[in-house]
């Protein structure tokens, strides 16, 4: 009996040579996400099975390119004749504000979009009367995943950007959970109704740079339920109003509020005001992170820099009690020092900071008896304090400095843990 000289489709099969195809799919994700996005174009244009292979890839992040067809109005173009990608989107950077393009993105329905980023240098160059942005919001519509939104537009002369009663549309999407907001001016957000912006879900709010009443910022903090982080950073001076007026708002979120950062470099036109006593934060129960300048929290103390119970009638470690949560873990102090202009000059701690930081590291266990980490800023501005370092480690405590671009930002869940891992690896409760 003859052979078949013909060879079967197991035969084919087992002689045919592999391609990228024939990977797993976890293996081909893992290789296909090195490639640049040019790249995975290229490759998607191959062959029909590639192209819907990484389709997802390709419109899974979309950035737009100011001043291009590919600008956020071609953007807008693109999701009306192709709607076969607006599903596909996670994420959208606009590297441009354009108040009218921004309005027509937002009325695009996008179901699985958890994140917009809007990043702008210089002056948007379209101005849209208030009637025409009136008319346009009321076609923009509720984001259903959108959890991220980061507003920011800085001017060349770096003054605040102004937001008007009309702009306010824009952020109103229920299921945000982390706000940031830099370098504008929305003090005209105190006019609009307390029920207009709608961020119940609200669990972390940036605001850098910025200008605003103490009114607006409270209309755009109310709406959450569980606020957990607010970080409020003015590195070129700070709001007209003294600390105090934040705790009427914060005051709400007490028992929700675990991370605390309140950065002014060059806070003493604010702790000088009459009155200003400090800020009592004794009834923050969940705050377990701190940044902030020690005369923010105790109070201006004397003029000479000595000491910051002058005038309070209380020894140091009954201040720090009036002032300080119980369960704090994490302490980071800002600006201990006068900034110099002069390069690598470098100063000593003031001796009031001295004294705070060796009585709270001294009577941990009655003031805070969680506390494990406190770190200084600015090390290039300051003698490294090493008698402080010595009586930190004495009490079981992880004291460093950190240079002013060096920040901190950890996941508030890492808070609630009852370990932590040291500097050295070694596991150590809080």
């Amino acid at each position: 009996m003859e052979a078949n000289s013909h060879p079967s489709a197991y035969d084919r099969d087992a002689t045919r040579s592999l391609g990228l195809l024939d990977l797993p799919h976890e293996t081909l994700t893992m290789i296909t996400e090195l490639l640049s996005r040019h790249d995975k174009a290229k490759l998607a244009s191959t062959n029909n099975a590639m192209n819907s292979f990484l389709e997802p890839q390709l419109w899974r992040k979309i950035k737009t390119c100011i001043g291009t067809p590919k600008d956020t109005a071609g953007l807008v173009n693109l999701l009306t004749a192709r709607p076969d990608i607006i599903p596909l989107i996670k994420v959208i950077v606009l590297d441009e504000y354009h108040p009218c393009h921004t309005r027509r993105l937002l009325s695009i329905e996008m179901p699985e979009m958890w994140g917009i980023l809007i990043q702008h240098e210089g002056r948007p160059v379209e101005q849209v009367g208030e009637r025409e942005k009136r008319a346009l919001n009321r076609s923009m519509l509720k984001q259903p995943k959108l959890s991220d939104f980061v507003f920011w537009i800085e001017l060349r002369d770096h003054t605040p950007y102004c937001l008007t009663k009309e702009d306010s549309a824009l952020f109103r999407q229920p299921d945000v959970e982390r706000f940031r907001l830099s370098y504008v001016d929305f003090s005209s957000f105190r006019i609009i109704d307390k029920t207009f912006l709608t961020h119940g879900n609200l669990k972390k709010l940036m605001i850098e740079e910025s200008k605003y009443t103490v009114e607006a910022l409270d209309r755009f903090v109310s709406p959450s339920k569980n606020l957990t982080d607010l970080q409020i950073s003015q590195r070129t001076g700070g709001p007209s109003f003294i600390p105090t007026f934040y705790l009427p708002i914060i005051t709400s979120y007490a028992a929700t509020l675990k991370a605390l950062q309140l950065l002014w470099c060059r806070p003493m036109h604010l702790t000088s005001s009459p009155g200003f006593s400090g800020l009592d934060l004794t009834a923050f129960s969940a705050l377990r992170l701190l940044r902030i300048h020690p005369s923010v929290l105790l109070g201006p103390g004397d003029e000479d820099a000595q000491s910051y119970t002058a005038g309070t009638g209380l020894n140091i470690t009954d201040l720090i009690r009036s002032r300080l949560p119980s369960g704090l873990k994490m302490l980071l102090l800002e600006s201990l020092t006068t900034h110099s202009s002069l390069q690598y000059l470098q100063m000593e701690i003031y001796p009031r900071d001295k004294e705070f930081i060796r009585c709270l590291i001294e009577q941990r266990q009655s003031l805070a008896p969680r506390l494990r980490y406190i770190n200084l800023y600015y090390m290039e501005d300051m003698v490294e304090p090493t008698e402080l370092y010595d009586l930190a480690t004495k009490h079981s405590i992880e004291m460093s400095t950190l240079y002013e671009e060096e920040t901190i930002d950890l996941d508030v869940k890492i808070l609630d843990a009852d370990t932590f891992v040291a500097r050295n690896g070694e596991v150590k409760s809080w």
